[in-house]
């Protein structure tokens, strides 16, 4: 659960940058009943298996099960993937070329046109290399190509109105959604399991908020996320 931990700090320190307060409460209450009618069993179901946050322009997306990575997924004014612990997004993403992961921390799948990308790296040194000049998507990505994948992902957030999102199921198998830095919006699976160790803590938590429905939590904190 080390890279569940390491993700849940990374997303909350970066909620901030791309929230704001100009709604208001009713607001905020209004966003997160469409929300819950938009969230099917399967939708919520994605968000087990991926977490959510941003940093700048970038959309992180982690990957919470096995295989586990994170991928930078910008799709702003050039399309691309910075993906780290490549082996395991090999795992999901089959891709035709040779990388070596012993000197190199961050590789980088970049779209130069519908159909070539550019391949780079980070090093373990910090020096920004190119792997593949150009090569043609299909022929990279011989089985399932990722951009399809995380652009469904993205487009998914968007439809919800989301800056992040909160799993742990060492802590709990409910699920949190944050519509600002400071309205969080939970959902409670009808089998609620909470580990004893935190269950006092985080019931508190859930108390200070407004039951929407059987399964569903909105709470406002008392102090806005911030990066610290």
């Amino acid at each position: 659960m080390r890279h569940l931990v390491i993700l849940s700090a990374f997303i909350l320190t970066l909620l901030v940058s791309c929230s704001d307060n100009q709604y208001s409460d009713k607001e905020i209450e209004q966003r997160a009943n469409k929300i819950i009618n938009l969230l099917d069993p399967i939708t919520i179901d994605t968000f087990k298996h991926w977490g959510y946050g941003t940093r700048g322009e970038a959309e992180i997306w982690e990957r919470l099960d096995t295989p586990t990575y994170g991928c930078f997924y910008f799709d702003k004014d050039t399309l691309k993937l910075s993906v780290g612990r490549i082996e395991n997004f090999k795992k999901d993403f089959p891709y035709s070329i040779s990388i070596d992961t012993s000197k190199v921390h961050q590789v980088i799948f970049k779209k130069m046109n519908e159909e070539d990308i550019n391949v780079s790296a980070w090093t373990n040194f910090g020096i920004d290399t190119v792997i593949v000049d150009k090569i043609n998507l299909k022929a990279l990505f011989v089985e399932r190509e990722p951009f399809q994948h995380f652009a469904r992902l993205s487009k998914l957030k968007d439809s919800l109105q989301i800056i992040g999102t909160f799993y742990r199921p060492d802590i709990g198998n409910f699920i949190q959604f944050y519509l600002t830095n400071q309205h969080v919006l939970t959902y409670f699976p009808d089998n609620l399991e909470i580990n004893p160790k935190f269950r006092d803590i985080w019931m508190g938590y859930f108390s200070t908020g407004k039951t929407l429905s059987k399964n569903w939590n909105l709470r406002k904190l008392d102090n806005p996320l911030d990066n610290g």
